[in-house]
């Protein structure tokens, strides 16, 4: 009994396709199969290999090859040429040579068959491995010269687009066209900027039915990589979550860290920005001013990330085992400004907070302009329902000519209903978000539940400084020394601006 194995090769050339190959070769073994191995091989007993790893672990059907010559009587496996088992490192090799070699199996190609019985046919083959995988190894440090070079240029070499862009060809090169998801892009940089986090950001997008490219539901960690993404800005990132293989228990791991800054290539590109700089800048700014905390570690103060001092060093949170706890400078060896005690600023800050609840109850009343970035979100989600309503269209005309059976057309009407049902429910919601730019009942509500949470010693530090984070933008806190160098005596201030 005989096997067939296919697997496109780097050799064969980006003109053809991966099934284009595999049909070559296929005839080209079933031909030889037919006039030296009196027949062709069954469909059974041939092995097509469709995805690109290096490595026999990354390659399921010769995972299953080789399993297969292991527990069955199997005379020999056809390949178009050896390199085709194995470009891999010399366990690879080594690999495929015991496999082969102990289960007494041939490998046949059209030039020669190889029974690595044989010391001088298992040299001559191993040679050929090695051969190839030197060959692989120098085609892939030519293609990453070329992808540099490309990337540098400012074209777009990633294998899919970004949400919020199309892969778009530019006479022998790829860049990339904004598309309708581009508002999506700037509904979620203006809510982060206005203060919402991720996770809420996620489940606002999720509540109107807007989907993501991979995936069903969208989630903070989507939200967090497209804030920090430049590409929204016109650039080009390259090599900022390189590829790392280690061996671990025995296997290769490959894993894919952030790269060292000086390692990553950032550069114009020619595609069209979605997002300002100065609107990307400003949600970098946010993440850099979100509090920071050790594993394992407990958060004290209520204020971190948020309350500053006059000269712009944060301010923190110093237990004094003797007396109370205070708020301090982290630069007050050379600041004016004195520390406070924390409970006396936690005072202060309830009683501000409480009048900015009175002035923002006033405006609940008040009508609101919308938002852009809202209208074009419904924009959006009507002209898709307007397209699915063509496609529903046409899909009447394919059961009234034949084209489709009335299984088929059952199956697709239903899904397509479906989606209408999302689109109109998605539509009503965001048109419902029109009527307000800063909806300032849900902000009174925010605030009040800071204040709240404030005042209750139940709730946790960390607990607190979310709430605050909410609706709070910066503290900037002020108390400097007399020309005495007294500062007792002399009151704090603290400027509170929210978002």
């Amino acid at each position: 009994m005989y096997l067939v194995y296919l697997r496109k090769s780097r050799a064969d050339g980006e003109h053809e396709t991966i099934e284009e190959v595999l049909a070559k070769h296929y005839k080209i073994l079933q031909d030889y199969a037919a006039a030296k191995l009196g027949g062709a091989i069954p469909e059974d007993r041939i092995y097509r290999e469709v995805v690109s790893g290096e490595t026999i672990q990354d390659r399921p059907e010769m995972k299953k090859l080789l399993d297969r010559i292991q527990t069955e009587e199997i005379k020999g496996v056809l390949v178009v040429d050896p390199q085709r088992l194995s470009r891999g490192d010399l366990s690879d090799c080594g690999t495929i040579i015991r496999a082969f070699r102990y289960t007494d199996t041939l490998i046949i190609t059209p030039q020669k068959t190889y029974d690595l019985g044989d010391k001088f046919d298992r040299k001559f083959f191993e040679m050929e491995l090695m051969r190839g995988n030197d060959y692989l190894e120098y085609v892939k440090e030519i293609m990453m010269r070329g992808r540099i070079a490309s990337v540098q240029a400012g074209n777009y070499i990633g294998s899919g687009s970004p949400y919020g862009y199309d892969k778009i060809k530019d006479g022998k090169v790829f860049t990339l066209a904004p598309n309708g998801e581009a508002d999506v892009v700037r509904l979620i940089y203006q809510m982060w900027n206005e203060g919402i986090g991720t996770t809420t950001i996620a489940h606002k997008l999720n509540e109107l039915h807007i989907k993501p490219r991979k995936s069903e539901l969208w989630s903070s960690a989507s939200i967090r990589d497209m804030l920090r993404n430049p590409v929204y800005t016109g650039k080009i990132r390259w090599n900022w979550r390189k590829t790392v293989k280690k061996f671990e228990d025995g296997e290769i791991v490959a894993s894919r860290p952030h790269a060292a800054a000086e390692d990553q290539i950032l550069v114009d590109g020619k595609h069209e920005a979605i997002i300002d700089k100065d609107v990307f800048d400003a949600a970098q700014d946010r993440f850099g001013k979100l509090p920071k905390t050790k594993p394992k570690m407990k958060l004290n103060n209520a204020f971190a990330g948020i309350m500053h001092c006059a000269c712009g060093r944060a301010m923190t949170y110093r237990p004094e085992p003797r007396c109370e706890d205070r708020l301090l400078c982290t630069n007050q060896k050379y600041c004016n400004n004195r520390s406070a005690i924390y409970a006396e600023v936690v005072e202060e800050v309830l009683r501000t907070l409480k009048e900015l609840a009175a002035d923002v109850r006033e405006l609940i009343d008040k009508p609101q302009k919308s938002s852009d970035a809202q209208k074009a979100v419904a924009a959006a989600l009507v002209k898709e329902l307007n397209a699915l309503e063509t496609q529903q269209d046409r899909l009447y005309e394919f059961l009234e000519k034949g084209i489709y059976t009335s299984e088929v057309f059952v199956k697709r009407n239903a899904a397509l209903s479906q989606r209408r049902s999302e689109l109109q429910e998605a539509i009503a919601e965001a048109k419902e978000l029109e009527s307000v730019d800063v909806d300032y009942k849900q902000k009174y509500v925010a605030l009040m539940n800071a204040i709240q949470a404030l005042e209750d010693d139940s709730v946790t530090v960390a607990d607190k400084n979310h709430l605050l984070r909410c609706v709070i933008k910066d503290i900037t806190y002020h108390r400097e020394t007399d020309i005495r160098g007294k500062w007792k005596n002399i009151p704090f201030t603290l400027d509170i601006e929210l978002l």
